[in-house]
């Protein structure tokens, strides 16, 4: 692993450790001040706009990424502004819909007959579609402090406006979307403000992708997209139906621990999709670059899992006496970061092929999958058993993303060990889910450490040679 690409991805990692000991002070503030049952609310609030965005935005987001390394440099101004141009006038076209029928969408989603609710949920949509882009561009010219700084900023001004506006609504619903809200529009800004040049730089030539290319590449995901919706957002909307707004906050507040997680996700996905595409387009029978960085994210994610998993007694503390019973709901949430992060390295195959339409028959199996587990285990296990299921659906998740990957893109993963590894994580996730820390936990998390440690060594003492210097990646 060269030094460049090492200090490229410590930018990422140290934004990201700030922003974990960053989640562990706000988290705890924000669960205490807001009850299970209005924080339900905020969730399903979030839970429609990020529907509303992934059909807005046609995918286009995606046709940024893949086409960005085409582009001349002075070019990639112009290909934004094309991929951004489409969800921008659908964006309008839905919030006049939503103020049509704001009746049965606030009712839907808070309860109650809103004008606000709907003006607000437009709002969000369209700041999230420039906060999505905006971020995007960081990502792809791999300014890892930036992305970091914009991260550390998004932390520290919510929960600033969490606690401004909580002493005029108190303990209400509206703290957290107005706060959200703020929040999207001054990072938006400040990430607008400082690559202004390239989102106003006209470009001297004509793009090499057209339009036709972009929206080829972005629409067959919209579906893709939506579907993924369904598998991402069934555990709440099903929660909802059958238990309530009161344990929809509960395992909204399970998920603000998996989140924390998912800093760790999110700085990984940021740095490596770019890195990805740009060794691929280099180099694309560097293979064993691949497999190592899958083998290394593969322990990193796995010994996070257990961890967390074995102190959720104290890690659930930090939210407060009304969620304590999330104790009993994340562990099997753990595995949503977990496969997602390491089906990143796995998933190449299928972006560096253009072969988009696999991302609808993954997202089509791993929703069907969700849909049925949520509609048999929530009635009888309210949330915990929408994390039994959400947990599972993201290991067929990964499953599937990999097998359509290396039909496009042949690597050897060594999926021998993942398998081996994944199932012990599983069992102790699920005595984790009905039992509070005991000699078993601790027992069956040993167990663990040492079969990664095991089966992973080869690869360790690679890292080791690497981090002295003594080989070159």
């Amino acid at each position: 692993m060269e030094k460049n690409l090492l200090k490229k991805f410590m930018e990422y990692g140290v934004g990201s450790i700030i922003t974990l000991l960053l989640g562990f002070i706000t988290s705890p503030i924000i669960t205490r001040l807001i009850s299970p049952d209005e924080n339900g609310r905020f969730s399903i609030f979030n839970t429609v706009t990020n529907l509303l965005m992934l059909i807005i935005i046609l995918g286009l987001d995606q046709s940024y990424v893949r086409f960005y390394y085409e582009e001349e440099e002075d070019n990639r101004g112009k290909l934004i502004r094309n991929c951004i141009k489409a969800p921008l006038i659908l964006n309008l076209i839905a919030a006049i819909l939503i103020l049509i029928f704001y009746n049965r969408v606030s009712l839907y989603i808070v309860e109650e007959k809103s004008l606000a609710i709907a003006i607000l949920l437009s709002l969000n949509v369209f700041f999230t579609i420039l906060s999505r882009f905006a971020l995007l561009q960081v990502r792809m010219k791999q300014r890892g402090k930036l992305y970091s700084l914009l991260n550390i900023i998004t932390k520290i001004v919510n929960l600033i406006f969490v606690l401004i506006i909580f002493f005029v609504y108190k303990n209400n619903y509206m703290t957290l979307i107005l706060a959200h809200i703020a929040t999207t529009i001054i990072v938006t800004i400040i990430a607008i403000i400082i690559e202004k040049k390239e989102w106003t730089k006209k470009g001297n030539r004509k793009l090499k992708t057209t339009q036709k290319e972009i929206v080829k590449y972005g629409l067959p995901l919209v579906f893709s997209m939506a579907v993924t919706w369904v598998f991402q957002s069934i555990d709440k909307i099903t929660i909802k139906e059958f238990s309530g707004y009161a344990q929809v906050g509960l395992y909204s507040g399970a998920m603000t621990i998996i989140s924390l997680l998912n800093a760790v996700q999110s700085t990984f996905t940021t740095f490596w999709v770019p890195v990805a595409f740009e060794r691929y387009s280099s180099n694309p029978d560097d293979k064993e670059f691949f497999q190592f960085i899958n083998k290394i994210v593969t322990i990193v994610m796995l010994v996070i899992a257990i961890g967390l998993i074995t102190c959720k007694d104290i890690i659930v503390l930090l939210l407060g006496h009304k969620y304590r019973e999330a104790v009993f709901i994340f562990p099997y949430l753990v595995f949503m970061p977990i496969m997602y992060t390491i089906s990143e390295t796995t998933v190449l195959g299928i972006n560096f092929k253009k072969k988009s339409k696999y991302h609808i028959y993954i997202a089509i199996i791993s929703a069907i999958f969700n849909l049925i587990g949520n509609i048999i285990l929530v009635p009888k296990f309210g949330a915990t058993g929408a994390a039994i299921s959400t947990g599972l659906a993201y290991i067929i998740f990964f499953i599937a993303r990999t097998y359509f990957s290396v039909k496009l893109y042949n690597i050897n993963y060594g999926l021998y060990k993942f398998t081996v590894s994944t199932i012990l994580v599983y069992i102790l996730a699920t005595y984790s889910s009905f039992y509070r820390f005991n000699v078993v936990i601790a027992i069956l998390a040993l167990i663990n450490l040492f079969v990664i440690g095991t089966l992973y060594k080869d690869t360790l003492l690679q890292l080791i040679k690497i981090i002295k210097n003594k080989v070159k990646f």
